[in-house]
């Protein structure tokens, strides 16, 4: 009879354990896919901030009439527009390579 409750508790605790393993690890799957999302959340909650903000900045009268007067080159009243030329390049001096010293001491003495 003792063996019997023995048997029968080890068969209850070996099933108990069969299905509390599956769900620790469906738990786990959960827990991080929650973390994932949650990043994701704070990410998108940061990026609609910068959005926004560039939104109103945008909208600010100044900063519409510096997009404006840079796209279209106008100016106001009173103001003169300095047009800078670019820059031309410097033509380079090609010096030709000198011929190796055999050479230069052969002509001396032979030419």
């Amino acid at each position: 009879m003792v063996v019997i409750k023995k048997l029968f508790f080890a068969l209850l605790i070996i099933f108990l354990f069969s299905s509390l393993i599956p769900n620790v690890f469906n738990y786990q799957n959960k827990l991080s896919f929650y973390r994932q999302t949650k990043q994701e959340l704070d990410e998108e909650k940061k990026r609609s901030i910068e959005l926004k903000t560039e939104i109103v900045k945008k909208k600010s009268s100044d900063e519409v009439e510096k997009t404006i007067r840079n796209k279209l080159n106008l100016l106001k009243e009173n103001e003169v527009a300095l047009i800078i030329p670019s820059p031309t390049p410097r033509p380079i001096r090609i010096t030709p390579t000198p011929a190796p010293i055999y050479i230069q001491w052969r002509e001396v003495f032979f030419k």
